[in-house]
């Protein structure tokens, strides 16, 4: 099997890291001259090399999405689109002609078995009816240029109240924080019964992944991505937490980013579909330009 990449930056890096170890052959098309010097071996001349191979992951700077897939998808061939989509919904509106082809998300917490587990806990009801989900996804600065910092970090957060409560919440309200023209940090509540709050920011000097699910019998958190464990306090309103009525409930650790290429090449054999779709990406795009909406009048 041949897997085609588009973009050998950061993210791509990790990319060719997880399909070595998943024993395809890699063709990557990069324009940037910086990129080859890793990986000369794998590069091709031009991004029309690229449409034999038998599926394609596309991981280039986000602003670069739309003009990318405006030439592959004829092909025909499955794609796998890096986060966000695009960088407007003028973009989002223009690529819905091609939501009949086999395009699909690469929305990595939907592949986090932390994540997975508080979906469960949420459809068990283990933690009564879901009152609230909060997340938190904070840290200082970012390398990423084609994007600011909420088009960046807030569609994991979007999808991961995807992955929990089965919806994407309906945006009430956003406080956008301004730097001249620039967004760096964004506080949002979508939904009301249960509702969403999101915090996303570039400028936490330390770095925040937190993930809290509230029931009316009780409570679980994911700390960050890095532990392997959610922790469950049970009771209502009225209770303390103490060691008698909380657990930890431990889970798989294996990357994310290696479930959803596997997922990915387990349907270019044969397989299901990977779990985000591409309609899944234009209503990422949707919601975050309702945010930005609602936010715009904030500093």
């Amino acid at each position: 099997m041949t897997i085609g990449l588009i973009g050998a930056g950061i993210w791509g890096k990790n990319i060719i890291r997880e399909l070595s170890n998943l024993a395809v052959d890699i063709k990557i098309f990069d324009p940037n001259p910086e990129a080859k010097k890793d990986y000369p071996h794998f590069f091709v001349d031009s991004l029309d090399d690229l449409h034999t191979a038998d599926g394609i992951v596309l991981a280039s700077p986000s602003v670069t999405h739309r003009s990318i897939l405006e030439q592959i998808v004829p092909w025909g061939i499955p794609v796998f689109i890096e986060k966000p989509l695009v960088t407007s919904l003028e973009d989002a509106i223009a690529l819905k002609k091609f939501e009949d082809y086999p395009l699909f998300m690469m929305h990595i917490w939907r592949y986090h078995a932390g994540v997975q587990l508080l979906g469960q806990l949420a459809r068990t009801k283990e933690l009564g009816e879901i009152t609230a989900l909060y997340t938190h996804r904070c840290n200082w600065t970012s390398p990423r240029t084609d994007t600011d910092s909420i088009w960046n970090l807030a569609p994991h957060d979007l999808t991961i109240a995807l992955e929990i409560l089965g919806y994407i919440p309906a945006p009430r309200s956003a406080v956008i924080e301004w730097h001249g023209t620039n967004a760096r940090g964004m506080t949002a509540l979508l939904g009301h019964s249960p509702f969403v709050q999101i915090e996303v920011s570039n400028r936490f000097a330390d770095k925040r992944r937190e993930i809290r699910l509230h029931g009316t019998k009780g409570i679980a958190i994911l700390a960050d991505e890095k532990v392997d464990y959610i922790e469950i306090f049970y009771g209502d309103e009225c209770s303390y937490p103490t060691p008698n009525n909380s657990e930890k409930r431990f889970f798989d650790t294996t990357p994310p980013l290696r479930k959803e290429l596997e997922a990915f090449l387990a349907y270019l054999r044969g397989g299901s579909p990977p779990i985000s779709t591409f309609q899944e990406g234009i209503t990422t795009i949707e919601v975050l330009t309702a945010l930005y909406t609602l936010g715009a009048t904030t500093c």
